[in-house]
């Protein structure tokens, strides 16, 4: 979920600035930015901007939601996808390396322990 890139969207096509909408909400222009590219909004925060930008609130999250009732039409389901498939590639990196560098430790004992016979 890119907040900054919706945002910067909706202000392009309403013809306004960021500095607009800061000032509209009565934030610094870099904490507002900070807060949008870090995915560190409050709620209440994303439903003034929404009002200011007079668009509802789940436009912002667009992206993460699915349908909001299954195929049946029981139930309530929301499906996040697209920043869980990047962690989840990015942890199974970190156990590859971590495996990789527990080899490394063995060898390196087993290359201490075959010097030291010497």
């Amino acid at each position: 979920m890119n907040l900054k890139s919706t945002v910067d969207g909706i202000l392009k096509k309403n013809n306004r600035r960021f500095v607009w909408l800061a000032d509209k909400m009565d934030r610094t222009f870099d904490g507002l930015k900070l807060s949008l590219t870090t995915g560190s909004i409050k709620y209440r925060d994303i439903e003034k901007m929404a009002e200011i930008l007079e668009v509802p609130p789940q436009t912002f999250f667009s992206d993460l939601t699915a349908p909001l009732t299954d195929p049946a039409g029981k139930g309530i389901r929301i499906t996040i996808t697209p920043e869980y498939g990047e962690l989840k590639q990015a942890l199974k990196s970190c156990k590859e390396l971590n495996a990789a560098l527990r080899n490394q430790i063995k060898d390196k004992d087993q290359i201490i322990a075959l010097l030291s016979k010497n």
